[in-house]
Parts: C-alpha cells; sequence; structure tokens
C-alpha cells in the first residue's frame, strides 16, 4: 500500500514538473522532487532511451535535441548520479540494438496506458522529434509504434503532434513541410479519415496539374500554379509518410 500511495504521489509530481514543457528554454522546476523508486526508474529509462533514439535516427544528434533533452531532466528533478544515468539512457536509446518500445511497455507497466503520465510521454517525444525543425518519416513510424504501446490509436497520436504544432511557444508552425501545415494544403482537418486524404488530393491535384493550365496564363500566374502544384504533391506525401499510407 505504501508503494503505491508512493507511486501516485510521485506521478503527480511529475505531471506537475513536466506540463507546458516545451522546445524553447525551459526553467528548471523547484528542488527536491519525491523519489519514485521504481517508476522513477522506468521513466527516467523510457523518457531519454525514446529521446536518444529519435535524435539519432537520421545519424546527427544536434543541440537542439541535446538542451531539450537537459531541459526534461531539470524538470524531472534530474541531478548527480541521477542525472548520469538519464544520460546513460539517452546514449543506450541511440544504439540500434536497444529496443526502446520494450522500455516503453515496462514504463506503461508501472503508470498505466493512456493514463494522464503516459499522454504527457507522448506530448514530450512529439515535441522532442520536432527539435530539428521537421519530424521525418523514421520518427513518425518510431512515435506510431510508441503511441500504440502507451495506448493511443495513430488518430490520437496525429492530434497530440497538431497540438504540439499548434502550441504558441512551438516555432516550428513557421516550417513549410510540417504536418499541420501539409494537412492545411489539403484544406483537411488532422483527424480526417485515411480515405479522404487521397480523395482531397486528386481533387487538387486535378484543378492544379500543368496539363489543365490554360495556354495564355502570365508567365508568373504559371509559375505559382505550378508551385501550388508542388506543394499539394509535397503536402500528400508527408501525411501519408506519416500515416504509413502507400503512396
Amino acid at each position: 500500500m505504501l508503494g503505491f500511495l508512493r507511486n501516485r504521489s510521485y506521478q503527480k509530481a511529475m505531471l506537475t514538473r513536466l506540463q507546458g514543457s516545451s522546445v524553447a528554454a525551459m526553467s528548471p522546476s523547484p528542488a527536491g522532487a519525491p523519489a519514485g523508486g521504481r517508476t522513477e526508474a522506468l521513466l527516467t529509462s523510457a523518457m531519454f532511451a525514446v529521446m536518444g533514439r529519435v535524435a539519432k535516427l537520421d545519424g546527427l544528434v544536434t543541440e537542439a535535441e541535446v538542451e531539450f533533452a537537459s531541459a526534461i531532466m531539470k524538470k524531472m528533478g534530474l541531478d548527480g548520479m541521477r542525472r548520469q544515468r538519464a544520460i546513460g539512457h539517452f546514449d543506450q536509446g541511440k544504439q540500434a540494438s536497444t529496443d526502446v518500445v520494450q522500455v516503453v511497455k515496462r514504463l506503461v507497466g508501472a503508470i498505466g496506458a493512456r493514463s494522464e503520465l503516459s499522454h504527457l510521454f507522448l506530448q514530450i517525444q512529439c515535441r522532442n522529434a520536432y527539435a530539428k525543425g521537421e519530424m521525418r518519416l523514421r520518427e513518425k513510424m518510431l512515435l506510431r509504434d510508441i503511441a500504440e504501446t502507451l495506448g493511443y490509436d495513430k488518430t490520437e497520436l496525429l492530434a497530440v503532434c497538431a497540438e504540439v504544432l499548434a502550441s504558441s511557444d512551438n516555432k516550428l508552425t513557421q516550417r513549410p513541410n510540417s504536418l499541420r501545415n501539409a494537412y492545411m494544403v489539403l484544406q483537411l482537418q488532422p483527424r480526417v479519415a485515411d480515405g479522404e486524404i487521397r480523395q482531397a488530393y486528386l481533387k487538387l491535384m486535378s484543378r492544379y496539374h500543368p496539363d489543365k493550365l490554360v495556354r495564355n496564363l502570365s508567365a508568373e500566374a504559371t509559375q505559382q500554379a505550378q508551385e501550388k502544384f508542388l506543394a499539394i504533391r509535397s503536402a500528400y506525401e508527408t501525411i501519408c509518410g506519416f500515416r504509413k499510407i502507400r503512396v
């Protein structure tokens, strides 16, 4: 019973500390985070192993990703040896031999699927994936697996990603190839069904296809139409890549 209460107390403290965390610089939380025992160990392991894997997927760990991981360590109240262990988990996550999905499964055994902390965990990993400026295909596929392990389906993951992109302190909303902008280009909502994506794509492609352009258009108008055509194609590929839809 004491262990159960300690676990609940730790989870509540972590929710308070981590809520509102973003890619931007974050001020550290007050010192004195409660000891979480096994739950703390599992959360630390999963949090930073997944961060390490996401950071290394494209072969290069950037300063922005390291800074974000460091900010989360501060938020969690990790210092001294606890911080060193977190760094060790980050480094382990970078290794292809580390099964980060299994690490997350062990965490779910402690905090529960679809819990407040599991949802916040997913939000943080989405922010981490956008630290480089754009979420790439392999990162999207990994997050799909992580989300499913935490108890969330594809639609729910898309909603979390859209929420991250829409956050006021996230400069990534200005990226032309972001997932949020891809939906905007296709004039769709993030929760749209898979089948509607191709319908919207074909409709727009038909409207802006170069073969259907009026021949007496000005050079400027022709260029704008061609750019629109390419933007539609890029947006469609971005959404399909994230949702694992065959193009």
